[in-house]
């Protein structure tokens, strides 16, 4: 720095007003605490002084300059010892004259008369930060029409974009406004659809607070969808950080992903309820059809600028629960409940459509619907085996016992000296995979100083059984079913000490063997899916591999063991039952014999098929089970509370009979609903 330079300020006008007129660290370092800088304004010399601790000069006489017309110099007057002043320079006032200016088209230009006066108001004639980032923002956005152009794509990952996704994204965000029911049948991804509309709208700047409200079974699949193809961070409700904040939480964060389930409950529904949100996103929202229930009235408060609402079937018992539905969205597009009734719904059957075209020109103001059929989607043919395994004496005997254990224990519930439901559930799960996934746990909870010592003793005789039961026939079952079906396959577990077993069994047998699971760094994990496209025949993966991974260059899978919630095998499959497979798909499932396992697979396959449904069905049947309950927790209590293996099979057919039923409905509703739509409602192209 020589004497006699200038360096040129632009302060906001809110600091000045204050009294305070901070300096960049650059000019700051020249000055200690005390310092006098000259400020020369006015009717003369007026002496501010240096604060170092808030790195700015300090003086009265600064908020004068707010609203100056001119521009603001730090200039050097001496070096040795180093002397400032501050110098106003006005800026001339000058009038825009746009006499005789045309465009090239020859369009006339003028200025509103007051501009001049606009564009020389404000401290020193221009732009504080904040609105020169504005003006910025305003002209990077100014150079894409409307939403045509969608600038998000190139930041997504990993997603196979198709036609109607990309139509359903723009309709929605230049017709519908961002506020919409997306209907599409199972399969088409609506998923995507709404991450393509909610990254739009966060790109360009038009959303930053996001809430997904989800079924419970659904919080980690949208928060890994959201994270791994649209970049976007979410947390959900149960996270241990989100927990601990308590409820405020939900302004704290500002992308969340929560169970409709928890967030209709206080605290948390006031909590959501006192913030205002960008966007609301709805799905499996067929449980909102209700305009009576708690989750209806909850999501009838939400403030939301945007709001998507995703399901398959929106109607199933009465046209009233439509009229519900699309109320969330744009109140009052279908007048009242009583004049929408009066004026749509037939009186002899509240499924019957009246007026039918005038109520689809209404519902085309909100809706849009995909078809498999209209879009050219098809899906390749799924062939389901079940390998039944019968497992050696002493697997079968450590099977049973620890069975006999945690069931003792989940009657006898919870309280002082009893052990969680969660870990004994998770044993019990364990040991439906192999006796080796279940040693850890067993001798984890051996020791609890709280439990009993016979309780204490037994664990310990259970996790020393587990450790030495060195057979595993369905690894038997597995290696033979490997040496008849010659080509590549996913083998999955849920636990990494049966992953482990099995590596182990697989190298001695000479196949060539990749790891995938969650604890992978991500490099690591990209390098397993490569080798596995490449030279390995076999990707052994714990569900890690299910969330996110298209593996559709594979064409067989194998569940070594079945998780009890269904959407999570279903999740399995759709890795590579998907669009975009090109082969038939062939899945096997190796259950032992006589076990909980078992049960469960012949409940969902003999009653509603699970494995010929397309993916994303079998949510919409157990959905109409009307139950808050998850399937798992279902079929759990229904064991627990069983005498015996008689009554639990007695118990699991009426739960099968309702599954019949809830299959039976879904299937009138997809009837229906392609009735009353009519092919109706498709994205513009």
């Amino acid at each position: 720095m020589e004497s006699g330079d200038r360096f040129e300020l632009n302060i906001s006008a809110d600091f000045l007003r204050s009294g305070k007129l901070p300096l960049e660290p650059a000019l700051s370092s020249f000055l200690s605490a005390g310092d006098v800088v000259t400020l020369e304004a006015g009717a003369g010399p007026v002496a501010l002084q240096y604060d170092p601790v808030a790195a700015a000069l300090l003086g009265a006489e600064l908020r004068r300059l707010a609203d100056y017309p001119g521009e603001l110099f730090l200039e050097c007057l001496s070096t040795q010892p180093w002397q400032f002043r501050l110098v106003l320079t006005p800026l001339p006032v000058t009038s825009i004259t746009t006499q005789g200016l045309t465009t090239e088209e020859g369009v006339p230009i003028a200025f509103d008369s007051g501009d001049s006066q606009l564009l020389g108001k404000g401290r020193l004639g221009i732009a504080g930060l904040r609105d020169f980032r504005l003006s910025l923002w305003a002209a990077d956005l100014g150079r894409v029409a409307g939403f045509n152009q969608l600038l998000c794509l190139p930041l997504l990952h990993g997603v196979e974009l198709l036609d109607h996704q990309l139509r359903t994204a723009r309709t929605v965000l230049r017709r519908l406004r961002g506020r919409a029911l997306l209907c599409d049948e199972v399969g088409l991804g609506k998923t995507i659809e709404a991450g393509i509309i909610l990254s739009e709208l966060v790109v360009r700047g038009l959303a930053r607070r996001v809430l997904i409200l989800t079924p419970p079974s659904l919080l980690e699949q949208w928060k890994g969808e959201m994270r791994q193809k649209f970049g976007l961070d979410f947390i959900t409700h149960d996270d241990p950080v989100f927990r601990e904040e308590g409820a405020s939480a939900w302004g704290q964060h500002d992308h969340i992903v929560a169970s409709y389930h928890t967030a209709k409950r206080d605290p948390h529904r006031a909590a959501i309820l006192s913030h205002e949100w960008d966007v609301v996103i709805i799905d499996e929202v067929h449980h909102f059809r209700n305009r009576q229930t708690l989750l209806w009235r909850f999501a009838a408060e939400l403030r939301k600028k945007y709001i998507l609402l995703l399901t398959a079937t929106p109607v199933q018992n009465d046209l009233e629960e439509l009229f519900n539905l699309v109320t969330l969205l744009q109140p009052g597009l279908l007048s009242t409940a009583r004049a929408f009734q009066r004026k749509f719904v037939d009186r002899r059957d509240k499924l019957a459509p009246r007026n039918v075209e005038e109520l689809h020109q209404l519902l085309a103001e909100v809706m849009v619907r995909n078809r498999r059929s209209t879009v050219g989607v098809s899906l390749t043919h799924r062939m389901a085996y079940t390998e039944t395994v019968h497992l050696s004496e002493p697997e079968m005997q450590l099977y049973e016992r620890v069975s006999h254990f945690i069931r003792a224990q989940l009657l006898r519930g919870t309280g002082r000296g009893s052990m969680s439901r969660t870990a004994l559930l998770t044993v019990q799960r364990e040991i439906g995979s192999s006796s080796l996934a279940a040693a850890p746990t067993l001798e984890r909870l051996a020791l609890d100083t709280g439990l009993a010592a016979p309780e204490q003793q037994a664990l310990r005789d259970l996790a020393a059984a587990a450790r030495s039961t060195a057979q595993n026939a369905k690894a038997e079952r597995l290696l033979a079913l490997l040496q008849t079906f010659p080509d590549k396959m996913v083998i999955f577990t849920q636990f990494r000490e049966t992953q482990a077993m099995l590596h182990r069994r697989l190298m001695e047998a000479g196949e060539a063997v990749v790891l995938f699971h969650g604890g992978l760094p991500r490099l690591q994990k990209e390098e397993a899916i490569r080798a596995f496209q490449g030279p390995a025949r076999i990707l052994l993966s714990t569900d890690a591999g299910s969330e996110g991974r298209n593996l559709q260059f594979c064409h067989a899978l194998c569940n070594f063991d079945l998780p009890w919630n269904p959407m999570k095998i279903e999740q399995r499959v759709g890795r590579l039952s998907r669009i975009g497979q090109s082969h038939d798909v062939y899945v096997f499932n190796l259950v032992a014999a006589n076990t909980l396992e078992a049960a469960i697979l012949h409940l969902l396959e003999a009653k509603i098929a699970m494995f010929e449904l397309v993916i994303g069905e079998i949510d919409m049947i157990l959905g109409n089970l009307d139950e808050e309950q998850e399937f798992e927790e279902l079929v759990t209590d229904l064991w627990v509370q069983s005498e015996d293996t008689s009554d639990f099979r007695t118990a699991l057919d009426r739960l099968g009979d309702r599954l019949v039923v809830a299959r039976e409905t879904y299937l009138r509703q997809r009837a229906y609903e392609d009735r009353i739509f009519a092919g109706r409602f498709a994205p513009e192209g």
